[in-house]
């Protein structure tokens, strides 16, 4: 529900195909914003709140997302293996995820998804270690970076927003299109000339 009473609740689905070891280089999707913003009339959008949701619709009666990012037995590793998710928001495309992070310039929000799948170890007395059938352990983290409430004035933007999107050995979605839902919670503003000068400056520095 909205929070104030000119704000607006916008929303979008994007689409993004992993490859078959469940990896996603850094692509974007571009949440249209154009009929709220305009440089040449000084309209912007104040972002209050980013929710991003995961999906798979082909995944049984609920079309959640398998959190679980290997499903199989590490059988020939004794070492832990890892599968992450990353997404952002973001005003600047920054051409790899891995240099995104609060700290960046532009961007609003990052979330990410990690499991951890450990080998299942066992040692014998005086020999080497021996590598079960079956896992040792399983974790999953799941972490927002930067509160879902931005600010109670918001973080204005006068461009669309972009949504980045990567993986890493996501293997239980391997090949599988996914779709990531986006809510915004924002309220129209009228920029003035020294913030649309700075996002401009900002601009010409990407």
């Amino acid at each position: 529900m909205a929070k104030g009473n000119t704000d607006l609740i916008l929303r979008d689905r994007l689409q993004f195909t992993l490859d078959a070891s469940g990896n996603q280089t850094t692509v974007y999707g571009r949440f249209d914003l154009s009929e709220f913003v305009s440089t040449l009339d000084r309209k912007g959008l104040s972002i209050k709140e980013i929710q991003f949701m995961l999906r798979d619709d082909q995944a049984g009666n609920t079309g959640n997302f398998l959190e679980v990012g290997r499903v199989l037995a590490n059988a020939s590793n004794t070492l832990a293996q890892f599968s992450n998710f990353k997404l952002y928001a973001t005003t600047r495309a920054y051409e790899n995820a891995a240099d995104v992070g609060i700290a960046s310039p532009d961007v609003l929000c990052v979330e990410t998804w990690q499991a951890i799948q450990g080998p299942n170890i066992t040692t014998e007395i005086g020999g080497a270690p021996v590598v079960g059938s079956g896992s040792s352990f399983l974790e999953i983290l799941h972490n927002k970076y930067g509160t879902p409430d931005l600010h109670p004035d918001g973080f204005p933007v006068v461009t669309d927003l972009l949504i980045g999107v990567a993986a890493d050995s996501w293997e239980s979605s391997f090949g599988k299109t996914l779709e990531l839902d986006v809510m915004l919670i924002a309220s129209p503003v009228t920029i003035n000339q020294k913030q649309l000068t700075e996002m401009l400056v900002q601009g010409q520095d990407q």
